[in-house]
């Protein structure tokens, strides 16, 4: 990967943190932005939403391959889709190559078939009317083979450039940087001519071959900001020429397409990699990698390739991402204005268009597509007592006592690398900690007799949990003489609420350390306000992960708890009991 990630765990996706995917959205719709990015509501998936990251693998898995030009290659041996095997080809050309690597199309496509009808299987909420078997064959095979001919043009330039600067540095030892393009074989390969000798084909391939995601790394492999506020998964970096020409794979038809959208992602990840390039934990380089020169979008349904303009003035937009990160984390719920009844342009989360419950559908097929409602219009009966509204979950809190024992950074629930603390007062204790990574860095500078003023009150595994984030403080009982101060031993961190189930979502996988983790969850709403509920591990019952769309339930004793400056309740296997009363499915659909 181009920079090693910080320390978090592989789903410690920060929803505050800035990339790619949320400023677009955030450009084009700030209430779509907060909806989807921050309070991570979903819509129905569809075929097509699967198709990106397998398409991904499977050409990366095509151009890692290394052919042997003294032995010939098997045709259709394929490394990633093992177990086909033709006859013996003699490779010895770019155009030989070429028809090697298209004997392998067979395989490949039915690998990519056989991944997308168990991500299909696996998807919690399906688009109605829709199957995997919507993805045609002969879309599979166009994308596969224009892979191939894309990275074949590429290694052309290469050889016509007769292997580009770092030839020799290649011949001398192999790849020369310090993360090295990934390779199906070890080591350096044994195709390489003496010193001064004219590049030849095979030498091209190697050079030519890009960096991309390792389809055998399950973890991320994003470029992380030194100061952690933006990251980026960039998929492809060319880097023979002496500078860097970055590609955005995207499976879909290039041609007639509005390619606005892509052409600020293609700019961001141009900014992150220029800012990545000092970051401490980036392995060197034994030659001179240079700066993004081209930035690209190719096309794999045919073949189409989108050129994006460059920032020139890097620092400018430096500070201009600054400025909308710090935007994006000081908005909460209550900028929704959920109860507009007209477009407020001059909300910070309103536009010209969308207002209420109305959402602006331009992100998924531009303005002149109809208001849709990721929270629906629907009348809900309040469950009276003991059922809250969700308006009226626990807000913020001030303590005051002894804080101590400080700790960390240690990984929380979501794998975030976190500080913590713990606070005493009249003989109950509660465990304090930031919302998330740098959410509140100064807890360590802080002991003895204090206030915590605005912590989000909570609870996790049996304890009573404040988080704190940019909107809390830390200050002396002198400096508090008119604040209301909570006893902690009072502060609610249990809530039973009521509400219909408007979106669902799941995400497992391995971490760093080999442990697998997996998590559910499901937004309610209840005409009041909106919630996050989330079972992690054995916390997701067979009823939480059958949840659907529509569905009613009532929850007592759900934790309460934070991520990214909003609430969410989440489920505690002991204590946490839920009721779901389901409804046909047919209501369900019209439900968005």
């Amino acid at each position: 990967m181009p920079v090693i990630p910080q320390p978090t765990g592989v789903h410690a996706r920060s929803r505050r943190r800035l990339s790619a995917s949320s400023l677009v959205t955030w450009e084009r719709c700030k209430r779509d932005w907060f909806l989807t990015r921050r309070l991570g509501i979903r819509v129905a998936t569809h075929p097509e939403m699967l198709l990106g990251h397998i398409v991904e693998d499977a050409v990366t898995a095509i151009w890692m391959e290394r052919p042997h030009p003294s032995d010939g290659m098997d045709e259709g041996a394929t490394t990633w889709a093992p177990g086909h095997k033709g006859k013996r080809m003699e490779i010895n050309s770019l155009d030989s190559l070429k028809d090697w690597l298209r004997t392998m199309m067979r395989p490949i496509v039915d690998r990519m078939i056989e991944q997308l009808n168990i991500a299909w299987a696996d998807c919690l909420w399906k688009a109605e009317g829709r199957s995997i078997s919507d993805i045609k064959r002969e879309k599979l095979n166009a994308m596969v083979k224009n892979a191939i001919k894309l990275q074949i043009n590429e290694t052309t330039a290469c050889l016509e450039a007769n292997g580009g600067p770092h030839l020799e540095a290649f011949r001398s030892s192999g790849d020369p940087f310090g993360t090295p393009a990934p390779c199906w074989e070890e080591g350096q390969g044994t195709g390489w001519r003496i010193s001064g000798e004219p590049c030849s084909w095979w030498e091209a391939w190697e050079i030519a071959r890009p960096w991309v995601k390792d389809p055998r790394i399950v973890s991320a492999q994003r470029l992380f900001h030194p100061n952690g506020w933006a990251a980026g998964e960039l998929d492809v970096a060319h880097r023979w020429r002496g500078s860097i020409h970055i590609v955005d794979i995207k499976a879909n038809r290039g041609s007639g397409r509005d390619h606005s959208g892509v052409a600020h992602q293609l700019r961001f990840y141009q900014w992150l990699w220029n800012e990545t390039r000092e970051h401490p934990r980036k392995p060197s380089n034994r030659v001179e990698e240079g700066y993004v020169t081209e930035a690209n979008s190719w096309h794999l349904a045919d073949g189409f390739i989108h050129k994006a303009e460059l920032i020139e003035d890097l620092a400018a937009e430096t500070t201009r991402l600054q400025i909308i990160e710090k935007k994006m984390a000081s908005t909460s719920l209550d900028d929704l204005h959920l109860g507009y009844d007209k477009p407020s342009p001059e909300g910070r989360l309103g536009c010209e268009i969308c207002h209420g419950l109305q959402t602006c559908d331009y992100p998924r097929g531009g303005q002149e597509q109809p208001l849709h409602s990721l929270i629906p219009d629907i009348e809900i009966e309040p469950a009276g007592s003991p059922y809250n509204a969700i308006s009226d979950l626990p807000s913020r809190v001030t303590v005051k006592g002894a804080l101590h024992g400080h700790w960390g950074p240690m990984p929380n629930h979501y794998g975030d690398h976190v500080i913590g603390a713990a606070i005493t007062a009249g003989g109950k204790t509660a465990v304090i900690e930031e919302m998330g990574v740098n959410q509140f860095p100064q807890l360590k500078q802080h002991n003895g007799n204090v206030v915590v003023v605005n912590a989000a009150p909570g609870q996790w595994r049996g304890m009573i949990r404040l988080y704190l984030d940019t909107d809390s403080q830390i200050i002396s009982e002198d400096e508090a003489d008119d604040l209301d101060i909570d006893r902690i031993g009072l502060i609610p961190t249990r809530a039973n609420v009521s509400g219909v189930v408007i979106s669902r979502g799941s995400n497992s996988g391995t971490n760093a350390k080999g442990k697998k983790w997996s998590m559910a969850t499901a937004h309610i709403w209840d005409g009041t306000a909106l919630t996050e509920v989330v079972a992690f591990g054995r916390g997701r019952s067979e009823s939480f992960d059958n949840l659907r769309v529509g569905d009613h339930i009532k929850l007592m004793a759900a934790e309460i708890g934070w991520r990214e400056g909003t609430p969410q309740l989440r489920i505690d296997p002991r204590n946490t009991r839920m009721v779901i009363e389901s409804i046909p499915p047919e209501t369900a659909t019209d439900l968005h």
